[in-house]
């Protein structure tokens, strides 16, 4: 089976695209035929494997994969085959991506691929933790499961992020409009205040000075500022997709108070989140430890992950192994020893990934509670001293005139 992208017409002439899983290029266009459409243009899609270092450029975004992840636990729990759910997904998705997505990933299943690795062809490149918990599933036979508990993670990811997007929305906007009316202040009030001192030959006060120096070399100097700010984010990117620098990247991160308790917490929750998934799936403890680190984006974490999952081959308890996590919490690791010892250490991780989020929660809306009110006094501060070196040269020259 193969993946071929179609452009059809409906009945009343509008336009329509979408992709379909046929045996052959007749087959696709029979198939088209069927959904009522006139097909216009069949073309069989490319699909070469991913290889090392390379990501497909069609990626699906963390709210559409949220959207599938949703729509394949409701259908699996309904009893679909993962084909028939794929099947079901592609033909009520109303989005184009998540069509390709279910489509791509159908015919990879149908080729005899498996889940997670159909699922990562077709939508490019899955969060690690999204394809250990998929390949987990699979392995255990409980793929409905997974994908609930994928799609409850996903949504309350995605509502932290609109919470910290809508706090960021009133500062950017009040910015916007103070830099607006600073920037008229300085082209049009200045230059006139900066004239009428030099004719009397008085000094400028040095706060003005000193901004219309400011100002005067941003004017000039925009080209190589905005130059530099590109070859930042260009910086950035590259040491995020280079091992080692992310690497002292990370490191030196987790050394800021806050930015490290953060990241602490996101690896936290994300490895207890999959420890979760993969042992409630009934996967033995070597490989939940093993899926688990995968899971982690630092890397001196992730090593340290992998340390645990090898004492844990060599005989160690499980507590005794993560033991080894800097970044776990005391408490969740109480958890995952009274699980252990009680054998109930599917609950107790799972309440110890509940636990890990709501932290991760809490830690997100104290720095959405920061942000905003550390912006406006920025942008207060910024506004002030604008206004200061204005107004500073009017009180002089009221003084100069003052009987």
């Amino acid at each position: 089976m193969k993946t071929y992208r179609y452009t059809a017409y409906s009945p009343e002439g509008r336009r329509r695209k979408g992709v379909v899983v046929a045996e052959d290029e007749a087959d696709a266009s029979a198939r088209v035929q069927a959904m009522g459409l006139m097909p216009s243009e069949i073309v069989a899609q490319a699909s070469a494997p991913r290889t090392a270092g390379r990501r497909r450029e069609r990626r699906i975004d963390r709210d559409m994969l949220s959207v599938f992840t949703r729509q394949m636990a409701v259908l699996l729990g309904a009893g679909l085959t993962a084909e028939a759910a794929l099947e079901a997904v592609q033909g009520a998705a109303g989005a184009p991506r998540i069509e390709r997505l279910a489509a791509e990933a159908r015919a990879g299943l149908m080729q005899g691929e498996a889940m997670a690795d159909a699922l990562d062809r077709a939508g490019g490149a899955l969060p690690p933790w999204y394809a250990a918990a998929i390949r987990a599933a699979e392995q255990s036979g409980d793929l409905d499961a997974a994908f609930e508990t994928l799609a409850e993670h996903l949504e309350t990811s995605a509502g932290d992020r609109a919470a910290i997007a809508s706090a960021l929305i009133y500062p950017a906007f009040v910015t916007a409009v103070a830099l607006i009316v600073c920037a008229i202040l300085m082209t049009t009030v200045a230059p006139e205040i900066v004239g009428m001192f030099e004719t009397t030959g008085r000094p400028l006060p040095p706060l003005t000075v000193t901004v219309m120096a400011i100002f005067d070399a941003v004017r000039d100097n925009w080209l190589a500022l905005g130059l530099a700010g590109l070859a930042l984010v260009a910086g950035g990117l590259w040491v995020n997709r280079t091992p080692a620098l992310r690497a002292r990247r990370d490191s030196l991160l987790l050394r800021v108070p806050l930015i490290g308790r953060f990241l602490r917490q996101a690896e936290a929750a994300q490895y207890l989140r999959t420890l979760s998934i993969v042992i409630n799936s009934r996967l033995p403890l070597t490989e939940a430890l093993r899926f688990a680190a995968g899971v982690l984006n630092v890397a001196q974490f992730r090593a340290l992950a992998e340390d645990a999952g090898e004492a844990l081959r060599k005989g160690e308890s499980l507590s005794s192994a993560l033991a080894r996590l800097p970044f776990l919490h005391p408490v969740a690791r109480q958890l995952l020893q009274a699980g252990e010892a009680s054998a109930r250490l599917g609950p107790m991780t799972e309440r110890a990934a509940m636990l890990a989020e709501s932290w991760l929660r809490t830690e997100r809306k104290r720095v959405t509670v920061i942000i905003e009110p550390a912006s406006m006094v920025i942008v207060g501060v910024v506004v002030l001293t604008i206004v200061l070196a204005i107004l500073l040269p009017i009180f002089d020259m009221q003084s100069l005139v003052a009987p």
